[in-house]
């Protein structure tokens, strides 16, 4: 379906000039999620190892980012606390959390910090793609 024939096209994001920050210090899932907004149309992917990274990278895009999808358990800072020195100057930027371990005190803290979304590993494309659309409300 393209613009002329749907008639909301002009109202949803275009992905492909957006920018992503990817914190994620593991290869395979730092892959799949790289990959998956990809194939939503992200083009502006950046990828850091690690919290600190991260928020290394989203001071020189001098905060010019849509979304940020960061792992929960890394080195340096962890989600949690990347989350909370986001929300400190960024209140509106789309987060999601990756986990590994999703029982309820990370849910409760990572709500607790603003996260918009998070996500369980190993996770798939499609949930990715549905947590994105989500926090975008389409």
């Amino acid at each position: 379906m393209n613009s002329q024939t749907d008639p909301l096209a002009a109202f949803r994001p275009n992905f492909g000039e957006f920018q992503v920050i990817v914190a994620e210090d593991e290869p395979m899932a730092a892959k799949l999620a790289q990959g998956a907004l990809k194939v939503m149309g992200f083009k502006r992917i950046f990828h850091a190892t690690d919290g600190l990274k991260a928020l290394k990278l989203l001071r020189e895009l001098d905060g010019d980012v849509q979304l940020i999808v960061s792992d929960w358990n890394m080195p340096e800072i962890n989600g949690l606390e990347f989350l909370k020195a986001v929300r400190r100057n960024f209140p509106k930027m789309k987060f999601i959390m990756l986990t590994g371990n999703a029982n309820k005190d990370f849910v409760i803290a990572a709500r607790k910090a603003g996260v918009d979304a998070y996500i369980a590993k190993p996770f798939t494309p499609d949930q990715m793609k549905a947590k994105v659309e989500a926090i975008f409300k389409l």
